[in-house]
């Protein structure tokens, strides 16, 4: 690689990205208990209120053998983020470390494969939270509703990054109470306690066709609804960028996402599966919902739809912070126009925000004029490259570590992944195989093939991009 800079004015992979158009930085306000939170709220969110319902028709109660083996990967996945994020603080977060592991297109292909899902899941969350106040107020259309929603966390990450924290810190409070009160009952009713409720055994654990009903096609399958759910984890490292205290928090949501994951998904899917038949309709539905109403709880349904409320306006405030950061990053490395690198004055990148934003609400008038299976085609694509992305990042870390082993760096404490690199290679051909067996499989290859088109093409142009501005590669 060449150390000189170009008088084209591009990056060199060594040299440091300039912070912004302008020379304006992004603000460094996010506390500890913030980084703490948003770490908590990208693992818990409405994925697990409900979509985790899909995955438990296609895996029946081996759904928890899925969602094992997804957070087995999430761990380490964000071990290796970890390493490197504690080394390279940035906003760019792994798009930067795919650039510097193999070049400028591998930084591209995956900043833009991650940036593209997050408008079109902000649009169904939009859209899901103004169906429950629909529900409530029926004189208020959905569309309005999901258009305020929009509106409210846009003017929030526009405000600064520290009231994105702050909103993210008190939010997902109500989101992990109220998960540990659901486990909490949960295990009483399974242990025969709750009156009016008997005790299930394992009638539905193993008597409607077994643990595995769906055999382990189903388990693969349902893989990718738990990766989709877990997505979002990688979030505190983007937002390293703008800590005060960057590497104590990466450190400490390292350490504790294994027990997050564990008690907030594999508990209270558990519970589920124990006290209802995985293929009833309403499982599938809402199995939150469904499990309260089994357990003939008054109100819970109100309470219920409350926290999903939260969840999705937490869920988004996250995606509109995630997904405009990863465009800050990329028109700052000269991967997007620059316009998006302009920073407010109150350290927030204006433009990105308002482009993700409009994008989003773009799909929401598409989606309400003119609802097409295409679109939820798209949706789950865009599922679907949370692969490639966790790919992306653990053939970055093999590079990277290994780089900075060489060099003498050692990791952080507390943040480098065990037996490197034997254990980076089994993650990274786990996800290799388990993507290999969803293009196989009849149920997932159609989405599958076409993400796997869709990183392709994005791949392709960063490589063009890459050979036309001359600019070596990693």
């Amino acid at each position: 690689m060449s150390g000189a800079r170009r008088t084209t004015g591009l990056l060199d992979e060594n040299a440091p990205a300039p912070a912004a158009a302008g020379g304006a930085q992004l603000s460094r306000t996010l506390l500890s208990r913030h980084m703490t939170m948003i770490s908590i709220g990208g693992a818990v969110g409405a994925g697990l209120f409900v979509g985790s319902g899909v995955s438990i028709q296609q895996a029946g109660p081996g759904v928890l053998v899925a969602y094992a083996l997804t957070a087995a990967v999430v761990v380490v996945v964000m071990r290796m983020l970890a390493e490197m994020s504690v080394t390279r603080p940035d906003t760019g977060a792994f798009a930067v470390y795919g650039r510097l592991a193999f070049g400028r297109w591998a930084g591209f292909a995956s900043g833009w494969i991650y940036w593209v899902g997050w408008p079109l899941g902000m649009c169904i969350e939009s859209i899901a939270a103004g169906q429950i106040v629909h529900g409530w107020l029926p004189s208020l259309p959905v569309w309005l509703v999901a258009v305020l929603m929009l509106a409210v966390v846009t003017a929030v990450n526009l405000g600064s990054v520290r009231a994105y924290g702050e909103m993210e810190f008190w939010v997902v409070w109500v989101k992990v109470a109220v998960i540990a009160l659901f486990i909490g009952v949960g295990l009483v009713a399974v242990a025969g306690l709750l009156p009016g409720t008997p005790a299930p055994g394992t009638e539905n654990l193993l008597g409607r066709g077994g643990f595995l009903p769906t055999g382990l096609g189903g388990v693969v399958v349902a893989t990718s609804g738990a990766m989709f759910s877990f997505s979002g984890t990688e979030i505190v490292t983007i937002a390293a960028g703008e800590a005060e205290d960057a590497a104590a928090a990466i450190r400490k949501s390292t350490r504790t996402i294994l027990w997050r994951v564990t008690v907030f998904y594999l508990g209270s899917l558990s519970v589920v599966v124990l006290l209802l038949p995985w293929d009833s309709a309403a499982v599938g539905d809402s199995p939150f919902a469904a499990t309260l109403d089994h357990l003939g709880m008054p109100g819970a349904s109100t309470v219920l739809n409350v926290v999903l409320f939260a969840a999705m306006l937490s869920t988004m405030n996250s995606q509109v912070y995630a997904s405009s950061r990863m465009l800050f990053a990329l028109a700052r490395d000269r991967d997007a126009p620059s316009l998006f690198a302009r920073i407010s004055r109150r350290g927030a990148p204006h433009a990105a925000i308002l482009f993700t934003s409009a994008l989003a609400a773009l799909c929401l008038v598409l989606q309400v004029t003119h609802p097409t299976e295409a679109f939820g085609r798209l949706v789950d694509v865009t599922g679907d490259t949370v692969y490639v992305t966790w790919i992306g990042i653990a053939a970055a870390h093999l590079v990277l570590g290994r780089q900075d082993r060489a060099d003498g760096r050692r990791p952080a404490d507390g943040t480098a992944v065990w037996l490197f690199p034997g254990l980076t290679w089994a993650v990274l051909l786990a996800l290799l195989g388990l993507y290999a067996v969803m293009i196989v499989l009849a149920d997932s290859r159609v989405d599958a093939l076409l993400a796997l088109a869709l990183t392709a093409a994005v791949s392709l142009a960063g490589w063009w991009l890459q050979r036309r501005r001359q600019e070596p590669s990693a």
